[in-house]
C-alpha cells in the first residue's frame, strides 16, 4: 500500500548526501508512494529537486535546537498526515524526532558520513525515538554502532540511475571541447582537502611526459569562503599542468558527463559510499578509487577498476598508466562495473531496501 513519506534535509548545498536523497525519493515514487521533500527555501535543494520532478515543500527550518523549526514541521506533518519522515543529517534527526512527538509519524535517519556523530551522549534521548537508522555502507555502519540498538541499524547502499546507453561519450566529448585522441581522466568531487584532488594532480604530473594527449577534467565546487580551489589551481601551475587540467566547476549533469571520461578517479582519503564511483560504473567507465571507507564495498581490485592507498600519488599514477595503456582493459572493467551496478546498486534496489526498513519500523 502507498505510504506518505517526507524526505527531510536542511542542507544548503547539493552534494553526495543530497543526490542520495533525490535518488531515494525518485525510487520510492516509482514504487507508488507519495513523497514530498521538505527543504529550506535558501537551499540549492529547493531548485534541484523540482527540476528532477520531485514534489518539494519549502519550510524555514534553522537548526536542531530552534523550537520554531520543530513546531513548523510538526504542524505541517499533522496537517499532511505523514506516515514516515526520513531525515538525512544529525540536525534533521533531532528536528524530525521532536516534531513527531505525539504523532503517529515514524522517524527514520540516514547516516551519510564516516565521521563519528558529535556529542552522541547528548543526542541519545532523541536517537531513541528513531524507528531505524540507515547507514550507506558497512564502513559507516561500524562508525554508527551504539547510536541506536543494533537491530535498528541497517545498511542500505547508495543507488544510482542506470543510463539506457551507458558509455556513449562521443558527443559529450565534443561538447566539452575534447579531441578525438585525447585521453580523459575525470574527477567529480567537492573541492575540499579530504577529497584528495591534490593527490590526483601529483599523479598526473608523473604521467604527462608519457601521455602528452592527457586531459584531466575536475568537476566540482566548494563553499565561497574556501581557499582550496585556488590552492589546487596553483598546484596545477606549479606541476606544469596548466594545459592538461581543466577546473570545470559544479556540473549538475556530472553523472551523464562522466561518459566522456576514459577513466574516473576518486582519490578521497575515505568515501562513505561514493556516488561518483557508482555513477561512473553505471556509465561503463573504469574507476580508480582509494582503498578506504566504503569504496572496497563497491569495487573489487582488478575487476571493476583498481583500489589504491589513500594519499599515494605514485601508486595512483601506476594504476592510471596501466589503464591508459590498455583500451581493452578499460572496456572490460567498464563492462564489469556496469553489471555490478545493475545487480547491486540501482535506484530501484535502494528504494526497495529502504521501503523494507520503513515497513519493519512501522
Amino acid at each position: 500500500p502507498s505510504v506518505r513519506i517526507v524526505q527531510l534535509s536542511t542542507m544548503r548545498d547539493f552534494y553526495g548526501g543530497e543526490v542520495c536523497l533525490a535518488n531515494i525519493a525518485r525510487g520510492l515514487v516509482a514504487r507508488g508512494h507519495e513523497v514530498t521533500c521538505v527543504v529550506r527555501p535558501d537551499s540549492r535543494l529547493a531548485g534541484e529537486l523540482p527540476a528532477r520532478g520531485l514534489a518539494t515543500c519549502e519550510l524555514p527550518l534553522f537548526d536542531w535546537y530552534e523550537p520554531i523549526s520543530v513546531s513548523r514541521l510538526a504542524a505541517w506533518l499533522r496537517r499532511e498526515h505523514v506516515d514516515i519522515v526520513h531525515a538525512h543529517t544529525p540536525r534533521d534527526w533531532f528536528i524530525a524526532t521532536a516534531a513527531t512527538v505525539g504523532l503517529p509519524t515514524i522517524s527514520i535517519a540516514t547516516r551519510h558520513l564516516l565521521l563519528p556523530v558529535a556529542h552522541a551522549r547528548v543526542k541519545r534521548s532523541f536517537l531513541r525515538r528513531l524507528g531505524a537508522m540507515i547507514a550507506v555502507s558497512d564502513a559507516v555502519r561500524q562508525v554508527a554502532c551504539g547510536l541506536v540498538a543494533d537491530d535498528r541499524l541497517v545498511t542500505v547502499p547508495n543507488g544510482v540511475e542506470l543510463p539506457v546507453h551507458a558509455g556513449e561519450g562521443t558527443l559529450l566529448r565534443s561538447g566539452l571541447g575534447l579531441g578525438r585522441d585525447d585521453l580523459v581522466i575525470g574527477c567529480v568531487a567537492r573541492l575540499s582537502p579530504e577529497k584528495g584532488v591534490a593527490d590526483l594532480l601529483r599523479a598526473v604530473a608523473r604521467l604527462q611526459r608519457r601521455w602528452p594527449n592527457l586531459v584531466v577534467l575536475v568537476m566540482g565546487d566548494a563553499p565561497a569562503d574556501s581557499r582550496h580551489p585556488a590552492e589546487l589551481q596553483r598546484l596545477a601551475l606549479e606541476l606544469g599542468l596548466a594545459r592538461q587540467v581543466r577546473f570545470c566547476g559544479y556540473q549538475p549533469d556530472a553523472a551523464t558527463l562522466c561518459a566522456a571520461f576514459d577513466v574516473q578517479v576518486v582519490s578521497s582519503l575515505a568515501e562513505p559510499c561514493g556516488l561518483a564511483t557508482l555513477e561512473a560504473m553505471a556509465q561503463s567507465r573504469p574507476v580508480v578509487v582509494t582503498d578506504s571507507g566504503g569504496s572496497p564495498e563497491l569495487v573489487a581490485d582488478g575487476c571493476e577498476g583498481f583500489l589504491v592507498p589513500p594519499g599515494d600519488p605514485e601508486r595512483l599514477a601506476i594504476r592510471l598508466d596501466c589503464l591508459l595503456d590498455s583500451p581493452g582493459l578499460r572496456r572490460e572493467m567498464g563492462r564489469r562495473g556496469r553489471l555490478r551496478v545493475e545487480r547491486d546498486f540501482g535506484v530501484g534496489l535502494m528504494a526497495e531496501r529502504t521501503e523494507s526498513v520503513y515497513r519493519a519500523a512501522r
